[in-house]
């Protein structure tokens, strides 16, 4: 079983739009049952969330970035450039 996370940094200024977008282009266009969390007391300057989900396997992590990861970058580095960056980490539990 594997846990996949994306981690979101943006700005104060613009992050209630990238919530906004994560929420109606993301989180209820996939069946990978996301969690949508906000990071408390993050060390990062900004608002740090992150999208959480848990798979099987290493190829249905691939199929969400194939799906999913690549409209957010391109919505992030189109419209956030040096307001909002993103990455993603995956662990496999023990």
């Amino acid at each position: 079983m594997y846990l996949y996370n994306i981690s979101i940094i943006s700005e104060e200024s613009v992050h209630q739009e990238i919530v906004s977008w994560i929420k109606e282009n993301l989180l209820n266009s996939t069946n990978f049952n996301p969690r949508f969390l906000e990071m408390l007391n993050s060390p990062h300057e900004g608002v740090t969330y992150c999208i959480q989900i848990q798979v099987s396997s290493e190829e249905d992590i691939a199929q969400f970035q194939q799906d999913h990861l690549s409209h957010l970058q391109h919505e992030i580095s189109s419209n956030y450039k040096d307001k909002a960056f993103i990455f993603d980490s995956t662990m496999k539990y023990l």
